[in-house]
């Protein structure tokens, strides 16, 4: 029987990043070409959530007890791809060549979906870790509430979920080679129509100016969203920070990934504060 899979015109496409860093922004690009599937979240590959767990430590390697014990991982692999395959398959009408999952924390699953899936492409969502923090803020404050026992607690817990998502990226990257593309956050705000070709390029979906000028009517923030502080879309806004960190927020921020925004070049050095801090402490010594 032929599987939905057999029509694409390429292994899957992972969008992954850490949370509030524009993943879905730029999986609503992809899928809003009329060739893309898309799965949101499915969650599908991670340990917690999803297949990851029968690839662990407590399986591999074979022990008296665990799935080591039934048969080889070659073979583990063969039934884990087949089950992967059906489910992902739902998501794929007739008019469909390429899909598209997005979910963040797959990023730490890119070892297990490439074995899984040799030709899977990345695209790895990069936004400024203090603008990830304004937004995980304000979610765990409304339509999330969850992440305040998680990376939504403190800025501090905020900036170190955002320091080593990117890191492990990083490293992933070394690897990957070409099969990962980085997208920043800020890119697509200052040119989305080359963010749009650089994607579609990299994932090798056709596409003319029509198509481009359909994902932009689809995408575009100001004219598709409202903003608002409690809302998922809160305003798609670049630099927000400085106007949310308080001095203490940015202290800690730089404490704990400070190296990191220079390591990515959002800063020149680690002696950078909100403007409005800067202003406070300006008055105060001219006082």
């Amino acid at each position: 029987m032929a599987s939905p899979f057999d029509q694409l015109a390429r292994d899957p496409i992972f969008v992954i990043g850490a949370a509030r860093s524009g993943t879905t922004w730029i999986s609503d690009i992809l899928a809003a070409h009329p060739q893309v599937a898309r799965i949101h979240e499915s969650w599908l590959f991670t340990q917690n959530d999803g297949v990851g767990s029968l690839f662990t430590n407590a399986h591999w390697p074979p022990k008296p007890s665990g799935l080591g014990s039934l048969l080889g991982r070659d073979e583990l692999v063969c039934h884990v791809r087949e089950m992967v395959t059906q489910i992902m398959s739902h998501a794929i009408q007739p008019e469909h060549r390429f899909i598209v999952e997005k979910s963040p924390s797959h990023a730490f699953a890119i070892a297990l979906i490439c074995e899984l899936f040799p030709g899977a492409l990345f695209i790895h969502a990069l936004r400024d870790g203090r603008d990830v923090c304004v937004s995980v803020r304000a979610a765990a404050q409304s339509w999330m509430p969850a992440w305040k026992m998680s990376f939504g607690r403190s800025v501090a817990t905020s900036a170190r979920a955002w320091r080593d998502e990117t890191l492990y990226v990083e490293n992933a990257v070394k690897t990957l080679g070409s099969s990962i593309l980085e997208i920043r956050y800020e890119d697509i705000h200052a040119d989305p129509f080359a963010s749009y070709r650089r994607i579609f390029d990299f994932c090798g979906i056709p596409y003319d100016d029509s198509i481009l000028q359909h994902v932009h009517q689809d995408t575009d923030f100001a004219q598709n969203y409202e903003p608002g502080e409690n809302k998922f879309r809160r305003g798609g806004r670049v630099a927000d920070w400085q106007r949310q960190f308080s001095l203490l927020d940015a202290l800690i921020f730089n404490y704990v990934a400070g190296q990191r925004l220079v390591e990515l070049g959002y800063e020149k050095n680690r002696f950078w504060l909100p403007h409005r801090c800067r202003q406070q402490i300006n008055s105060l010594i001219i006082s």
